[in-house]
């Protein structure tokens, strides 16, 4: 028995020292990460990297896809351009009112009723219009469209008409709220870019702030894709600037620190962004985190992300459009040790979820055409595999503001390909899929397509069903097309 209790003794022991060590190197391990990403943000040594300025017209629109976006990304300028004699508007395209957690965190009901999201909806446009008051924004100066949220992404690929608008949480397909800017606004992407585009028209901005398109949340990059289809359907003339709140390893590190800087994260460093630095003084500063405290039903849940935007500047980014070339032979897509005919880049290393071989993770698009096809090529960091899923992805749109969608479903490198439009399917045919290497390329004829004037490209990438990466949805114009 003694010796049962002593080996006992022992497990449990060693067990403890275990359990100890490992706290200790986690421990250390999370201090050296914070430490590390504290230098990394307080530096100025990337501030040169930055340093292009961003020249600013009279009249500045802020599309924000929740409350509190608009605070994040950019409260400092709200601040610094109003007492600049500048004219403001902030539009809020959801009001945060599909936040699981949120309801039960501020309105605690026992069992989460469709109400419960819109009694969270109210509360969270109150906080906006508090937020904004310490900038120097009257309530007229918000425009809440009334979406739902976590739906903009289905608005964008599926939810697109009026026939076949999306439910939200809340228990409707079109806005519960009184205050929405088109109090009949029925949740599909073709209402959303009617909204859009009669508050550009009436308001004529000088300059467009707007989600960047490569955000990580599903409602950011969508409403990004939205902003830049309704500006480029109307041929709107602005300056485009782009804004992060969302992306792995942003902003760095998750704290209130005033001193330090806002940098790009390292893997959108070579995306084709042009990332631009906008400071902002001590005053604008107060009056941005003070604002950011306003929002308190999601400050009790996510305060050290949000205060990890007080810092000493923002950051904006201005992308120029991808163009494609006409050419005479069939595009030789082996050749070289980068993809040819590049259109879109794409991050790589930037998700914890990729495999280490690379087959899932996005590099490039390549799009090319000849007199009769066009050729799309996807392009991922490690060789192509079978038991990864490719879907690309376009959107084409015409002069005469007609548009047609396309899809590439890729597996086990063979593809199914449909292309719609407003009257339904008409094309759908087994389509041929080259491999070589970490490249995937086909074409697509002419006449299914025809001549769009615009296209908006995308690629996806899952394995077993699950989403793995994505490229940003970019927008491609022909050669001769490119600064007309």
């Amino acid at each position: 028995m003694g010796r049962i209790n002593a080996f006992a003794k022992k497990k449990y022991l060693l067990t403890a020292m275990i359990i100890i060590a490992f706290v200790l190197f986690y421990g250390i391990g999370v201090f050296g990460y914070f430490y590390t990403n504290v230098g990394y943000a307080v530096k100025r040594s990337r501030d040169k990297l930055y340093t292009e300025p961003i020249e600013l017209g009279n009249r500045i629109l802020i599309i924000a896809p929740h409350p509190d976006d608009e605070d994040v990304g950019m409260g400092g300028l709200i601040y610094t351009e109003l007492l600049n004699g500048k004219k403001i508007k902030v539009v809020v395209v959801t009001n945060g009112d599909g936040f699981k957690r949120a309801v039960k965190e501020n309105i605690k009901p026992k069992k989460i009723l469709p109400e419960d999201y819109i009694k969270l909806g109210l509360i969270r446009q109150q906080e906006t219009v508090n937020a904004m008051r310490h900038l120097g924004l009257s309530q007229d100066d918000i425009i809440f469209l009334g979406y739902a949220d976590g739906s903009i992404k289905s608005l964008w690929e599926q939810n697109w008409d009026y026939d076949n608008p999306h439910l939200s949480r809340n228990g409707y397909t079109k806005t519960p709220y009184a205050n929405s800017y088109d109090k009949n606004a029925v949740y599909c992407g073709k209402n959303l870019v009617k909204n859009l585009w009669q508050i550009i028209d009436d308001f004529k901005p000088t300059d467009i702030f707007y989600p960047d398109a490569d955000d990580m949340h599903s409602d950011h990059w969508a409403v990004g894709a939205f902003v830049k289809y309704t500006v480029e359907l109307h041929d709107y003339k602005a300056g485009m600037y782009s804004y992060l709140v969302h992306h792995y390893q942003w902003p760095e590190p998750w704290a209130l620190l005033p001193a330090a800087g806002l940098y790009p994260p390292l893997s959108l460093e070579n995306v084709g962004t042009r990332w631009h630095i906008y400071r902002i003084n001590q005053e604008a500063e107060k009056a941005k985190e003070k604002a950011i405290r306003e929002y308190r039903s999601q400050f009790k849940i996510m305060g050290a992300f949000l205060d990890a935007f007080v810092r000493r500047n923002e950051l904006f980014g201005t992308y120029e459009d991808g163009c494609y070339k006409y050419v005479d032979a069939v595009p030789d897509f082996k050749y070289g040790r980068e993809l040819p005919y590049k259109v879109v880049y794409s991050s790589i290393m930037d998700n914890p979820l990729l495999r280490l071989e690379g087959s899932d993770d996005l590099k490039a698009l390549g799009m090319v055409r000849t007199k009769g096809n066009y050729f799309f090529a996807i392009e991922t960091r490690g060789n192509a595999a079978k038991n990864t899923d490719y879907i690309f992805n376009a959107l084409f749109l015409y002069k005469d503001k007609d548009s047609a969608r396309l899809k590439i479903f890729i597996r086990n490198f063979k593809a199914t390909a449909v292309m719609e439009n407003d009257e339904g399917v008409f094309f759908k045919q087994p389509l041929e899929v080259n491999v070589y290497k970490n490249r995937i390329w086909f074409s697509i004829s002419s006449e299914h397509i025809g001549d769009p004037q615009k296209f908006f490209l995308n690629a996806v990438t899952s394995t077993n069903g699950r989403y793995v990466d994505k490229t940003a949805w970019r927008m491609v114009k022909p050669e001769a097309e490119i600064g007309n």
